[in-house]
């Protein structure tokens, strides 16, 4: 993984487990307010991949976001109306999908990267 797709990840981690904190109190916000934080953060790895934005791998990250934040969404339903827990609960989730998304992105930009060099 190279070094700017970790900051990547890495800044994105944070920022979605700050939303999860502060979304909290509001079941589901968050949720749809990950959906452009992911769609920016495919877009920045697929940049340091050198993959031009439209052959960017949207499809596959965006069923990926989508079942993910599904899950999300149905576990920390279950801390939802517990004050505190709530927003741990939702960060830590935060967190770890956008680091399992974001690792996810960037193999399929790898993928890319090396398809677009071999063609060329």
């Amino acid at each position: 993984m190279r070094m700017k797709v970790r900051g990547v990840i890495r800044t994105t981690r944070l920022a979605s487990a700050g939303l999860g904190v502060v979304l909290s109190p509001i079941p589901f916000a968050d949720e749809l307010l990950l959906v452009p934080v992911y769609a920016l953060m495919t877009g920045s790895i697929a940049r340091a991949h050198g993959v031009p934005l439209l052959r960017a791998p949207w499809r596959r990250a965006a069923v990926a976001a989508g079942a993910g934040l599904a899950l999300r969404a149905a576990g920390n339903l279950a801390f939802a109306f517990v004050p505190g827990v709530a927003a741990v609960s939702n960060a830590l989730s935060a967190a770890l999908l956008t680091e399992v998304l974001g690792r996810h992105v960037d193999g399929l930009c790898e993928r890319a990267s090396a398809k677009n060099a071999s063609s060329t």
